[in-house]
């Protein structure tokens, strides 16, 4: 009896084994391949890009391909580099004092005023280019200058600038001005050591956000260049218009999405790490 009971006993004690695939794990194969499926959908294309640069037809070899990038599109890059980097400059100093009236002053039609200002995010960029053609042909006169296109770029991407500076003063409590103000700070003081490291991260991100726009925009830039002005994207637009894709011009593209890639990672190497926190100190 004991002998016969004993295999029973020992059996039961034995712990079922579980399914291989129960809906746990499925939900995490699922969840695995749609970011995997979104990935191949958005890299593939770059990735394409990046091959054709490389190959191409013609016999080119990616070192010739590159080589002439430098040679013969430097110029452009170094157009886009200095249009964005202006471009920021005008974005920063309108928008700081800007986003500040509007967050910690009231006066009558804020709210309208603020909608304005925000107008170009939803304005094509055709439209904004005819408007600005017609602006500066008969009021402002820019159409030779290259200042009209730094202008253009500042208007198109200045609430880009503007809004994450908004929303990082509304989140900012006005306690810490007062505190500073109590201990004998100035107006001026205050700003620079307590509000503007404060709000580090809407600066941050309007830096970075109007940066990738402002290099990689080509539609208002058709409309506004000067002659002899021509930025990268517009050059790559030029290109595949008059005469296809073409090794070298995916060069250039490449190109462009490199330094695109790499200003991102630098910023938030050098930049980000101290002001996106919001606790840098002057």
């Amino acid at each position: 009896m004991t002998t016969g009971v004993a295999p029973a006993a020992a059996a039961s004690r034995v712990p079922a084994r579980r399914p291989l695939l129960n809906a746990r794990r499925l939900t995490d194969v699922l969840s695995h391949a749609y970011i995997w499926l979104c990935l191949i959908v958005f890299v593939l294309p770059f990735l394409a890009l990046l091959g054709y640069s490389f190959t191409g037809p013609g016999g080119t070899r990616p070192a010739q391909n590159f080589a002439y990038v430098v040679t013969s599109f430097g110029d452009n890059l170094l157009w886009s580099l200095k249009i964005s980097a202006l471009t920021l400059i005008i974005n920063v100093v309108v928008s700081l004092p800007a986003a500040y009236a509007i967050v910690r002053h009231s006066f009558p039609g804020k709210r309208l005023l603020f909608s304005v200002l925000t107008l170009p995010l939803y304005v094509p960029g055709a439209v904004i280019g005819i408007s600005l053609v017609l602006t500066y042909n008969f009021t402002y006169h820019l159409t030779t200058s290259m200042w009209g296109l730094v202008l253009a770029m500042a208007l198109g991407t200045f609430p880009l600038m503007l809004t994450p500076l908004v929303v990082a003063l509304k989140d900012l409590p006005v306690v810490f001005e007062e505190a500073a103000e109590c201990l004998g700070a100035t107006k001026w003081q205050t700003y620079r050591r307590i509000v503007l490291p404060l709000i580090g991260p809407g600066l941050s991100a309007g830096l970075l956000l109007c940066f990738i726009i402002v290099f990689n925009e080509y539609l208002v830039t058709l409309f506004v260049h000067p002659p002899g002005l021509t930025t990268a994207p517009l050059r790559v637009f030029n290109q595949i218009r008059t005469a296809g894709l073409s090794p070298t011009t995916a060069a250039l593209a490449v190109t462009m999405q490199v330094i695109s890639f790499a200003a991102v990672l630098l910023f938030f190497r050098l930049f980000g790490t101290r002001h996106l926190k919001g606790t840098y100190l002057l």
